[in-house]
């Protein structure tokens, strides 16, 4: 449940033990996830979901941070569960929150690992707290990417491609994939926002400035300045040949020793979700099919550790 400074500060709309629906005032609502583990699941992520969905209408924007030291710690898996139909819950949040109506600004404080990076990647813009963030993916369970995260990275990354007359995309994908199984080497968050691994709509706060107002003032000038909505965006992939390349950069990491072969399967698959596939070179390649290749992909690999386990 919602910390007693929370709820006393911010009228609680709906909740459920993991996670609430707060009104903030000034017609700005807060998605704040409170799990004593500061971990974030399928289940909560749905519910999640259903929320923003039915309080759309009712207000101009939404602030997602988490009730406690961090926005997320990582994500409880069931593997108990369908590995497809997990991944699609995750992934059901992370799309709402992209292709809302309405600003969403999601905070990042201490640590935001697994899903808590994927939803702030699917965010219209973010605040970092400047000390002690800890962000990225969380391997340490042997999935891919899976809640969207890495879709929502490659069409950036493809957008940008297509913003260069004259250049090659495979680059710029090489750029994404190391970012994606890469080693984050930085020394603060301002080189870590220059380096590409936070969104570019970062901003970082100031040690002295609240950051849940600051966001709620965020949502605010946003919405004023008038929002528009992101539509779903379908893009022109490198297919199997940029597979490829890609694979190649992967099989020098791991030959040179800095990949562990948990990572390379990881890396391998994300190279293969990022060339859109098993499809040939410039093929349209929709939003949905790429989070459908990141949930078979997890869906893979979670019957490969399970084979293992046997």
């Amino acid at each position: 449940m919602v910390s007693e400074k929370i709820s006393a500060k911010y009228h609680v709309v709906v909740q459920i033990n993991e996670a609430c629906i707060l009104d903030m005032g000034d017609n700005i609502a807060a998605l704040v996830f409170c799990d004593e583990s500061d971990k974030i699941s399928s289940k909560t992520a749905r519910w999640a979901t259903n929320a923003l969905i039915e309080i759309e209408n009712n207000y101009n924007g939404l602030v997602v941070f988490g009730d406690g030291e961090n926005l997320c710690s990582g994500n409880i898996i069931e593997l108990s569960e369908d590995p497809v139909s997990c991944a699609k819950k995750f992934q059901s949040l992370t799309t709402a929150i992209k292709h809302y109506s309405k600003p969403v600004v999601t905070l990042l404080k201490g640590e935001s690992l697994g899903f808590g990076y994927e939803v702030a990647l699917n965010s219209h813009a973010v605040i970092a707290c400047p000390n002690d963030v800890k962000f990225g993916y969380d391997f340490s369970q042997g999935f891919s990417p899976m809640g969207g995260g890495l879709t929502a990275q490659i069409i950036e990354t493809y957008s940008k491609g297509d913003n260069v007359p004259g250049h090659d995309i495979v680059p710029f994908l090489k750029v994404l994939l190391n970012n994606v199984y890469g080693p984050k080497k930085f020394e603060n968050i301002f080189e870590a926002k220059a380096k590409g691994y936070l969104p570019a709509n970062t901003s970082i706060n100031s040690n002295e400035e609240d950051i849940i107002e600051k966001g709620k003032q965020k949502v605010l000038n946003m919405f004023n300045e008038g929002f528009n909505k992101v539509e779903e965006k379908s893009i022109i992939v490198s297919g199997t040949t940029g597979r490829a390349a890609l694979e190649i950069v992967v099989v020098n990491s791991y030959e040179g020793l800095f990949l562990p072969p948990a990572l390379y399967k990881i890396a391998l698959k994300a190279a293969w979700i990022i060339g859109g596939g098993n499809v040939p070179k410039k093929t349209l390649v929709s939003e949905q099919q790429f989070l459908n290749l990141e949930s078979q992909a997890f869906s893979e690999l979670v019957e490969q550790k399970s084979e293992v386990s046997l």
